[in-house]
């Protein structure tokens, strides 16, 4: 690896390190996420309209939860997670994938429609194999606690995540013969114990950062697809329009004659 490659990801990603735990029959991911929660931070204060820390602290949450649910899944598989939660109404959505490691989300708060109580929904894909869905009911504001909710519920995995206070997040999921009591009970003191122990068997450890795989040209393509035949609808008297990712809330702006040609750079 070069020195620049090792800079890069010195400063713009974070470490999980993914371990076993023999005895406990337990898998165990744990990072320090100050870093992509900065990255985070930076890209909503240039691109979206988050209006207040709550929103923000949510989607931080909802960033390390999965990302470290991915650190725990095979080294091609892509997830996306949308959170609609009401009073006050939210959306939060997060997505990642295992090939660039990476992980994006964004916050809507504007024109949310809710159903009266929160509601979860799961997509998991990996390559030539079908989409896996899941929608679930879940309960409180707790972003932890509702991905909790999903995997003993829907995967029907004993499953816990961990605030181990500062950025430092821990996902505990049962094997098997886990004592299901005794991770019903874990606490981030017994967590920070186990991390500190020298006990645990280190699988792997992979770096994340907070990321998104679009740009101008796959924008242009998904914005050719909707408006082909409502081009004047789209642009009216402008000569170019502006877009936003709906992974991540980037802007982007298509002129009217790359939007004509279908390629990014038209004259």
């Amino acid at each position: 690896m070069s020195e620049q490659n090792k800079n890069q990801i010195d400063t713009d990603s974070i470490l999980v390190r993914c371990w076993v735990d023999r005895g406990r029959e337990a898998v165990i991911t744990q990072a320090d996420f100050a870093a992509m929660f900065r990255a985070h931070r930076t890209h909503a204060a240039r691109w979206q309209d988050v209006r207040g820390s709550d929103e923000l602290h949510l989607l931080d949450l909802a960033l390390a939860a999965a990302t470290l649910h991915l650190a725990a899944l095979p080294p091609d598989e892509f997830v996306a997670w949308t959170l609609n939660l009401h009073d006050p109404p939210l959306n939060l959505f997060v997505s990642g994938d295992n090939t660039g490691f990476r992980v994006t989300g964004r916050a809507y708060l504007s024109h949310v429609r809710t159903a009266g109580h929160g509601r979860l929904y799961f997509e998991s894909q990996r390559p030539r194999r079908e989409v896996q869905r899941s929608v679930l009911d879940v309960e409180g504001r707790d972003v932890l606690n509702i991905y909790e909710q999903f995997f003993h519920r829907s995967v029907q995995l004993p499953t816990r995540l961990i605030d181990l206070g500062g950025t430092n997040v821990a996902f505990v999921q049962g094997l098997p013969r886990v004592d299901r009591d005794w991770l019903a009970n874990l606490d981030a003191a017994q967590v920070a114990a186990l991390l500190a122990g020298g006990t645990l068997e280190n699988v792997e450890e992979r770096h994340y950062r907070f990321a998104c795989s679009c740009n101008q040209e796959t924008i242009l393509k998904v914005v050719r697809g909707m408006f082909l035949d409502k081009a004047e609808e789209l642009f009216e008297d402008d000569d170019k329009v502006e877009t936003l990712c709906p992974r991540c809330g980037r802007k982007w702006w298509i002129s009217r004659d790359e939007f004509d040609e279908g390629r990014v750079g038209s004259a």
